[in-house]
């Protein structure tokens, strides 16, 4: 049994067919249009543009002109200042002749610990304190680092260990 079942016999009507050519067209009713004959066409009214009224161009002052100033003339250079020039020469080549003396190279002290060991270890010490709720003032925790980083560094576990990775890490860079 389908779902849906029509007689379309019974539903169907006739449709009459509307035919346009048959049926006359009605006439439309036009509006009447009353003439007036009197009134004149409306004049069109032409803008007029801004024109700018040239300004009166000032007459130049004419005074008579002083005469100019002649320029120095610069004098040639004499023996006298020659001289001078040639002893500043003579210093600069006895300046650039010298060596610089260099420092001497402080030797380290292996119970100082390294710069960089000391930084690191007040990097650790200000997280430290970031984290903490207690606020603290920098100068003490700096001073604090360096105390710590000196302790751990003259316990000589803490050197070793340190010492073993630069060296490793530094033989891996140079070979």
């Amino acid at each position: 049994m389908p779902l849906y079942e029509a007689d379309l016999d019974k539903i169907a009507v006739e449709v009459k067919s509307v035919n346009r050519k048959t049926e006359p067209k009605t006439p439309r009713k036009r509006k009447a249009v009353a003439k007036v004959e009197d009134t004149e066409p409306k004049k069109k009214t032409v803008r007029k543009r801004k024109v700018s009224i040239p300004e009166p161009v000032p007459e130049p002052i004419t005074e008579p002109i002083a005469e100019p100033i002649p320029e120095p003339v610069p004098e040639p250079i004499a023996e006298s200042v020659a001289e001078p020039v040639a002893e500043v020469e003579t210093k600069v080549e006895e300046v650039l002749k010298q060596k610089n003396p260099r420092a001497p190279r402080k030797k380290r002290d292996p119970s100082e610990a390294p710069a960089w060991f000391a930084k690191y270890v007040e990097g650790v010490k200000k997280e430290q304190s970031v984290i903490k709720n207690e606020k603290v003032p920098a100068k003490k925790v700096k001073e604090e680092a360096q105390e710590v980083a000196s302790k751990s560094w003259n316990h000589g576990l803490t050197r070793n260990r340190v010492q073993n990775e630069v060296d490793g890490h530094s033989n891996i860079l140079l070979t």
